[in-house]
């Protein structure tokens, strides 16, 4: 579906194409330490994308005021995921890669290798967060992580931020048509993945 077809069917442009079950954050449940872990690195990730943005393209004006207070926040998350963790009694797991991460990157052709990979490098960082504030929306739901609903909600609302954010910062670098339907084709393509992805205890895994 083309962003015109988006728009005519009243489905929002700026949208995830697909939507999570509500079984999957029972299933994640079942390992709240695993759970824990997975979202410190995913913040540590992000923190090390958006620095790399800045040094890649730190002309950009409006990129260096919109990034610098999401480095703090995405910093101050981690930690905070993190203080969680350990105040259970559990230690920080091993990182693990992202099939995730790397599939999206892969549909998008791996803007970060590209001279002109900016606005493509914002949209796959829009469709994370996005993501990630689905999920964690889901996670704030679950009865079974009923101790953990504050910090999941806190979460998501951030995360929503985020993903509005990059499609903001988007927007400055491409015209409105090229913009929806470049965010249609990746949203379309991050969907597929996660269609594909095997489940994991882990927030952008796939569905058991």
């Amino acid at each position: 579906m083309t962003a015109t077809d988006r728009a005519a069917s009243g489905t929002p442009v700026f949208a995830l194409a697909s939507r999570t079950p509500a079984g999957w954050a029972a299933a994640v449940a079942t390992d709240v330490p695993a759970l824990l872990s997975d979202p410190v690195h995913c913040e540590l990730k992000a923190t090390a994308s958006a620095t790399a943005l800045l040094r890649r393209h730190g002309r950009q004006l409006l990129l260096c005021r919109r990034i610098g207070p999401l480095l703090r926040e995405e910093a101050e998350h981690g930690q905070r995921v993190l203080q969680e963790l350990v105040s259970r009694g559990h230690g920080l797991a091993p990182d693990a890669p992202s099939p995730y991460m790397d599939g999206l990157l892969s549909a998008a052709g791996h803007p970060r290798r590209r001279e002109d990979g900016l606005t493509d490098s914002l949209l796959v960082a829009a469709l994370i967060e996005m993501r990630s504030h689905e999920r964690f929306s889901r996670l704030a739901e679950c009865a079974e992580l009923a101790e953990l609903r504050p910090l999941y909600a806190s979460l998501s609302e951030a995360e929503a931020r985020h993903g509005e954010l990059f499609v903001e910062l988007a927007a400055e670098m491409a015209s409105p048509a090229r913009l929806e339907d470049r965010f249609s084709e990746l949203a379309t393509a991050e969907a597929a993945l996660l269609e594909r992805l095997p489940f994991a205890h882990r927030v952008h895994s796939g569905c058991p």
